[in-house]
């Protein structure tokens, strides 16, 4: 018996060690109350078809459920005096782009954006940046559902698609669902350093064409989600009391220490499959210590 008991361990050790020790990451809370939070553009075709940047977290079918029901997502434009359409666009190097903000209510450090377009053959053309100031961005190298192109053309700051090519990423047609709804599409990144605003650069999508060039000015999505940790964040300790009689006084003993920064105890996360199995073992273990125990009392 103790035999068998013994190669059970060992199994179960082994496994702990080749099971993968993945974090289950959380999702982040974007501030939609941060004045921070909007879009260059957005579309207003009152009264049905009013789609401001909030309606981007809507969990509705973005193209609508054949119940009447009202659609809900985010829309935006890229093509300067298009119909029905709130707002300005920006220009980079020549382009006309639509930027969108989401501050959040924590420094985060993100994995991963989630979506739902509302359709599921275009490419869409896009760069992400993060930010802790709103105002110095690092770009987001994303290491899923987009590749990283050159585009042929862009829209120009006047509408028309005479804008210069532009490196940017391309995502993967999404697809349909079984319910004509747009499948939920997630772009996953190289873990972005600390940030408290995520940032969209949108130029367009190809209007399913399957070509490396812009031609179709909307942007639209609902269903979003951002996904990763809570940053640990930094706290000042207290400088330390300057014994005067050890330091001999005068003016070294009088001058100000400087605080020293360091790093706070890291947010908890969620359990890890490494974790629940390290968990197992030790309840395994101590289990059969106490099997053990009993066998020699009973031998006494």
């Amino acid at each position: 018996m103790l035999k068998k008991l013994s190669v059970f361990l060992i199994i179960a050790l082994l496994m702990t060690m080749i099971l993968p020790q993945v974090v289950m990451a959380a999702v982040l809370e974007v501030d939609t109350s941060n004045p921070a939070f909007k879009s260059d553009t957005w579309q207003n075709n009152e009264p049905t078809e009013v789609y401001p940047i909030e309606l981007a977290f809507s969990t509705t079918h973005t193209r609508g459920d054949g119940d009447g029901n009202p659609v809900e997502r985010f829309c935006a434009n890229i093509q300067d005096g298009a119909d029905n359409v709130e707002g300005q666009l920006s220009e980079l190097n020549g382009s006309a782009i639509n930027n969108a903000v989401f501050p959040f209510k924590e420094t985060v450090r993100i994995d991963s954006v989630t979506w739902k377009w509302n359709n599921g053959g275009r490419q869409y053309f896009l760069l992400f940046y993060t930010s802790m100031d709103n105002v110095n961005w690092t770009e987001v190298e994303i290491t899923g559902n987009a590749s990283k192109v050159k585009v042929e053309n862009t829209y120009d700051p006047d509408g028309g698609l005479d804008g210069p090519a532009v490196e940017c990423y391309a995502t993967v047609p999404a697809g349909l669902a079984d319910n004509d709804d747009v499948n939920p599409i997630t772009f996953t990144f190289k873990q972005t350093p600390d940030a408290k605003y995520f940032k969209i650069v949108m130029f367009g999508n190809d209007g399913e064409s399957g070509d490396l060039a812009v031609s179709h000015p909307w942007v639209s999505f609902n269903n979003m989600k951002f996904e990763g940790e809570i940053a640990p964040a930094a706290v000042e300790e207290a400088p330390a009391a300057v014994d005067e009689a050890a330091s001999g006084g005068g003016e070294a003993a009088d001058a100000e220490v400087a605080p020293v920064v360091v790093a706070a105890a890291p947010a908890p996360v969620a359990p890890r499959v490494g974790d629940t199995s390290i968990i197992i073992l030790a309840g395994i273990m101590l289990a059969s210590g106490v099997v053990i125990y009993r066998r020699k009392i009973a031998v006494k």
